[in-house]
């Protein structure tokens, strides 16, 4: 049987247990995964069509199609690598010959009409100092396909330079990068002459260029990140330039100190199929950062993806527009070495300071089909979706909205404040919460909240239409004791059941 209950003030108001300067509240409790218990629904979904947004007037908007990225050409006249004819040291020595004289064979086999280069088995130590900030690696002309065989690593020397590149992708387009091990000198860096020594990247992929493809690789110690996609800001009279059909996909990228994967300044992109894990040591330590710095970031799709160990957390957009963040997978620990969750598996991360998903105000996202679960709380909360916010209210300059629609969620809740145009449905939440601050042309559709805890449904100032809400607060979530919850709203009717004085 469904009973309809309408929610008030009666539910209590929500403590505030910790906040940062741009995101806000708490969720007022210290849950826990619940050992052993079976879930429901535990797999991601894989895409699907959505619905579409209803709404009229200023709350009437459209989401972007679903990102895609065109691929570079494939590459057939293959040349492997002669190592002794080159005099190309494949045993970890003499790493400033060796970067010169494989660069030379690069040029060489491309001016010679090969555009498939291999590169056999052994450990390349690469890496020269070029001046007082950046140590060099191997330099990709366009128009190749770059393959590392089994057993091929690419190896940053130590070093002490803020910034290098183990591969440099720099103005080139139509680039394959395929295979092997790309290895930072993370371990063997010296850290010095204050600066944060967090630029040391496995593949550079700038500046503007387009069509570039990387796949199949291990990517991990570096000081940086371990992809950097990087594009040319507006100045000086030049226009911007973006860059353009980047594909990362089917890559092991961890053990990074700042990121697995930076999106600064580009459209087109595709991040899909890859396991992104333990990156910590240097902020922001997310697992994938769009974040322009000046420079616009749009068309993104984040897709079929495990996050876990991630310190910063999963994925943070600031200023992306129509990003898609589809079917991946969050876990914040107690995982496997392929990522999946297994309660019986101590916490190897000691914290998670901001994720798993953060999303700014003005970016518009499309967050759908993902299972996101919880074993700490982070500075917010227990918030596996969080929206940043400079807190003026229930306003948005950016016309399209968020979408948030058939996640599921353990011990993780969604918050969303000040904003406007916002899509929450279809969600299933396990020991978690939907919050909802200040926000206008909202939509609050058939989500169900399994919780055992008193908080559930918290809304203050909210406009817009709910409806199809559903709440079980019985342990084991038996579907007899659904309860239907009504919440009395309108576009220009703001509803709330709860104090505003705990945010």
């Amino acid at each position: 049987m469904t009973r309809t209950w309408t929610l008030a003030l009666a539910l209590g108001a929500m403590s505030l247990s910790a906040c940062d300067e741009q995101g806000e509240g708490g969720d007022g409790g210290d849950t826990v995964p619940r050992d052993g218990q079976v879930i429901r629904d535990a797999a991601p979904r894989d895409g699907g069509p959505l619905p579409p947004i209803p709404g009229s007037g200023e709350c009437a908007w459209e989401r972007g199609e679903r990102p895609t990225a065109e691929l570079p050409p494939t590459r057939s006249n293959r040349y492997e690598l002669e190592f002794e004819r080159w005099a190309i040291a494949n045993d970890r020595r003499d790493p400033v010959e060796t970067r010169a004289r494989m660069n030379e064979a690069i040029a060489w086999a491309k001016g010679e009409g090969y555009d498939h280069i291999v590169v056999p088995p052994g450990t390349y130590l690469v890496g020269e100092p070029t001046n007082d900030v950046y140590a060099a690696g191997i330099e990709l002309p366009g128009g190749i396909t770059f393959e590392l065989s089994e057993g091929a690593v690419l190896e940053m020397a130590p070093n002490d330079r803020h910034n290098y590149c183990v591969i440099s992708v720099d103005g080139n387009d139509e680039i394959t990068i395929r295979g092997g091990e790309i290895r930072g000198d993370r371990a063997d860096h010296t850290y010095a002459g204050g600066t944060a020594h967090d630029e040391g990247h496995g593949v550079c992929v700038w500046t503007a260029v387009s069509h570039v493809l990387i796949e199949g690789m291990e990517l991990h110690e570096l000081t940086g990140d371990g992809v950097l996609i990087v594009g040319r800001r507006e100045s000086d009279g030049m226009p911007e330039a973006p860059s353009t059909h980047i594909t990362i996909r089917d890559n092991d990228i961890h053990h990074n100190r700042r990121q697995g994967v930076s999106i600064v300044g580009a459209h087109h992109v595709v991040v899909e199929r890859n396991h992104i894990h333990h990156i910590e040591g240097t902020a922001p330590q997310f697992g994938v950062d769009i974040e322009g710095a000046g420079r616009t970031d749009r068309d993104i799709f984040i897709s079929r993806n495990v996050f876990d160990h991630n310190a910063g957390g999963d994925i943070v957009t600031s200023t992306g527009r129509n990003v898609w963040i589809e079917s991946n997978t969050m876990t914040q620990c107690q995982t496997d070495a392929d990522g999946v969750y297994d309660p019986s598996l101590p916490c190897e991360l000691e914290e998670q300071v901001d994720g798993p998903i953060v999303i700014w105000k003005e970016t518009d996202n499309v967050i759908v089909d993902n299972v996101v679960r919880m074993s700490m709380r982070t500075v917010n909360g227990h918030w596996g979706i969080i929206g940043y916010t400079r807190r003026d209210g229930p306003t948005r300059e950016n016309p399209v909205g968020n979408y948030i629609a058939r996640n599921v969620f353990h011990d993780a809740g969604i918050h969303m404040v000040h904003n406007s145009r916002t899509v929450i449905a279809d969600n299933t939440l396990y020991e978690g919460m939907i919050l909802g601050l200040q926000l206008s042309c909202t939509r609050l559709e058939n989500n169900r909240i399994n919780r055992t805890a008193r908080e559930n449904y918290k809304l203050w100032h909210v406009a817009g239409v709910a409806e199809g809400n559903v709440l079980n607060r019985t342990e084991g979530f038996p579907a007899a004791d659904d309860i239907e919850v009504h919440f009395p709203m309108a576009d220009d009717a703001p509803y709330r059941n709860s104090s505003p004085v705990f945010w």
